[in-house]
């Protein structure tokens, strides 16, 4: 069998939803923390030592470092949309969220730069898509922050999936008594319910979601 070795920081690996090339990993100076961890960490006064993606593409190994690590930011994990990704970065001593879009071989763009005041805190705060949303989940809300800004009321047992142009898709699970998963719909412009459907959604090379 052949192996191919990668002189890269120690990551974990993992191919990127909705490709059939891409496969992406975060490497961590320290121990792997997620986006709210290392807000709570610079709200105590600690300083997040960074993180950076890393984007190795199949079959020929070609390995893509855009994001240098840098003191203070954080970068969430990649998100694909049917030619190049969006990158959700915090940047706690500008105190800037900056939201990018990178094509792999170019340069990475900057589509939208917040102030973090703008967000209560940084617990579940995502980039989606598609097109792009940046949203953050609580207990019983899900809040769109960019390019909108709207509230629609959600269960505890309900998470963001994906957007697909007005449409919100959310997963429920419920166990009565058995666990079981449905997908439902949200239109973002009313916050009207408008299907509920048993199964999961997975997103696939051509952009189409499958329902299974």
């Amino acid at each position: 069998m052949k192996i191919k070795k990668f002189m890269t920081p120690e990551m974990y690996v993992e191919r990127v939803e909705g490709s059939e090339e891409w496969y992406l990993g975060v490497a961590f100076e320290e121990d792997v923390c997620d986006l709210f961890d290392a807000e709570m960490m610079e709200k105590e006064g600690k300083e997040f030592p960074g993180n950076c993606p890393y984007f190795f593409h199949y079959p020929d190994g070609a390995v893509y470092h855009p994001f240098p690590k840098k003191k203070h930011v954080y970068y969430e994990n990649p998100v694909w949309d049917k030619d190049r990704f969006g990158i959700l970065a915090v940047d706690f001593s500008l105190r800037k969220i900056l939201i990018y879009t990178y094509i792999p071989g170019a340069k990475p763009e900057i589509l939208q730069s917040l102030d973090l005041d703008e967000v209560e805190d940084c617990y579940n705060l995502k980039l989606e898509m598609t097109p792009w949303i940046l949203g953050r989940q609580t207990h019983n809300e899900y809040e769109a922050i960019w390019p909108v800004k709207r509230k629609f009321p959600i269960g505890d047992n309900e998470s963001m999936i994906c957007r697909d142009g007005n449409v919100l898709f959310l997963s429920r699970w419920v166990e009565d008594p058995v666990y079981h998963e449905y997908v439902v719909t949200i239109d973002m412009e009313t916050g009207e319910e408008l299907c509920v459907e048993k199964g999961n959604l997975y997103l696939m090379p051509d952009g189409s979601l499958w329902n299974i």
